[in-house]
């Protein structure tokens, strides 16, 4: 059932067996294990059906080093969170993601890598992928020739949901679930400890209107991502000064993302389309990738990072209008006025039956008049002075703003370098034509040039120990019985990879023990 704290007619308390703050791609994966269950639950959700620009002003933030605009366009206040906006991009962590690496400090999982992987197939239906392993040979999939093997470099994939707005696929199942209630238009505001502070009491929640509520459970989950998991923790700092979960000074450390930033032009050819453009598995997009072995990033010493190709066309291009209706179509969003920028686009029939002929047949897709960029994407190391931290300016709600410092060192500059000349060196004698480096790589204002990806990661750490992290191996924050936390922001590392897949993973994980605990 779908509850509106904003009506009148709405009750002030709510108890449950399991609350879950959010509804994004971690609670919405953690529901599909408790439909049709003995288990009550309430999911706390602070915006509504719609963006509104009062909800999404409680995301700004303060970041007074590099800009960090996915903390405001990565992040949405409403009903499914981010995924109602997002791209569907699946893409696994590797092994090497979870060791301890001599070069990379705070580096290591407290668990293993099968701990999580052998939730990835699950990941896969829950965004109704084509179940494709992602071990599978690219050059299999794709139909054409394998290219020279290289110790250095290996060729992937990463996967991309036909359905990325997962609220529309859930939404009937949780409207008539008789045991999951979902509580929109409330704020969590506060985290009330019990009088001895080892357990939650209750979240104490409010609307705009100042109507305050209160919700009890057997067990808590924050899912609200890497930036609002942390500022929840350090605001509800009424009962303890430095926050709840925060003894020792971690909660909101270790803030990272993904650099990215284009580095060099490749020279379009249909050779490079046919091996570096996206193609399909049934109504899956598949994106190839190229990956760096461990044994390179030992040698170098250089973060986990990926790199693609993305051909770019002018805004007013046949193909990029096709595209972004294409997408907004897939999302539900298509307006009646960009229906009938479609319909205009019949004057380029030769072109569109050119791509349709590579869409249809091949299962390619052919991008005409493209300017061919190469893409390079790499983890951030888990650097302590990294934050997120709390202003003294506070929101509509009364909750002080998040201060979100996130600064790129020199590995990362050695990273790009690194990967950006094996990767076109490789290119080159393996026959793609003429590359040109672009030349920020090698200047001052070199971070000026990269851009985070919108993951926020870190920030409640997962840890083997209270001194080295904020939860522990099942994601419960130490030193309290019933609190956990879902999302990116346990994560001690981020990776090469987008967040959303590990995520999803540990939350099913995750919500398998609670079905056990509760």
């Amino acid at each position: 059932m779908i509850i509106d704290f904003n009506d009148d007619s709405t009750p002030l308390e709510f108890n449950a067996d399991i609350c879950i703050v959010g509804s994004g791609a971690a609670s919405l994966a953690m529901l599909t294990k408790f439909y049709d269950t003995k288990h009550k639950v309430i999911v706390i959700e602070a915006g509504e059906e719609n963006v509104t620009d009062k909800n999404q002003e409680i995301y700004n933030v303060i970041a007074p080093y590099h800009p960090f605009d996915g903390a405001h366009n990565g992040r949405f206040r409403v009903f499914g969170g981010s995924t109602t906006r997002w791209g569907g991009q699946s893409l696994p962590l590797d092994k090497i993601d979870f060791r301890k690496r001599e070069w990379l400090p705070d580096s290591g999982w407290p668990i293993p890598y099968d701990d999580v992987s052998k939730y990835y197939s699950e990941v896969d239906a829950f965004l109704r992928l084509d179940p494709a392993g992602y071990d599978n040979d690219i050059f299999a999939l794709l139909k054409e020739q394998a290219l020279p093997e290289a110790s250095e470099l290996q060729f992937r994939f990463s996967k991309w949901s036909p359905a990325p707005n997962l609220r529309e696929h859930y939404r009937k199942i949780i409207s008539t679930s008789s045991n999951i209630n979902l509580l929109i238009n409330a704020n969590l505001r506060h985290v009330k400890l019990t009088e001895d502070l080892q357990d939650v009491q209750e979240l104490v929640v409010k609307n705009f209107n100042n109507k305050q509520g209160r919700i009890t459970a057997k067990k808590y989950v924050l899912a609200c991502g890497g930036i609002e998991n942390a500022r929840i923790l350090l605001a509800s700092n009424s009962q303890l000064p430095n926050g709840v979960g925060n003894s020792r000074d971690l909660v909101g450390r270790f803030l990272q993302d993904h650099p990215r930033a284009e580095v060099a032009t490749l020279t379009v050819s249909k050779k490079q389309q046919a091996y570096f453009n996206y193609f399909y598995l049934g109504k899956t997009r598949i994106l190839p990738r190229f990956f760096f072995s461990d044994d390179f990033q030992a040698k170098n010493k250089i973060l986990n990072t990926t790199a693609f190709v993305e051909f770019y066309t002018k805004e007013d291009d046949v193909f990029t209008i096709a595209k972004e209706i294409y997408r907004k179509q897939v999302r539900g969003t298509l307006s009646l006025q960009e229906l009938k920028q479609a319909l205009r686009l019949v004057k380029n029939i030769p072109q569109l039956l050119q791509i349709a002929k590579h869409y249809y047949i091949d299962r390619k897709v052919y991008t005409p008049n493209a300017r061919a960029r190469l893409n390079v994407m790499t983890e951030a190391p888990p650097l302590r002075e990294n934050t997120v931290s709390l202003s003294s300016e506070v929101d509509a709600l009364g909750m002080p703003k998040a201060i979100v410092k996130w600064k790129i060192d020199e590995s990362v500059r050695q990273t790009f370098v690194a990967t950006t000349h094996t990767i076109c060196n490789y290119l080159t004698s393996a026959g793609f034509g003429k590359i040109e480096i672009d030349d920020w790589l090698t200047s001052e204002d070199w971070v000026t040039h990269v851009r985070d990806s919108k993951h926020h990661i870190g920030t409640t750490r997962m840890a083997s120990s209270p001194e080295n992290g904020v939860v522990d191996e099942n994601c419960k924050v130490f030193d309290l019985g019933s609190l956990y936390i879902a999302g990116s922001s346990v994560f001690p590392t981020s990776g090469q990879s987008n967040p959303t897949a590990t995520l999803i993973a540990l939350a099913f994980r995750l919500a398998n023990r609670l079905k056990e605990e509760v």
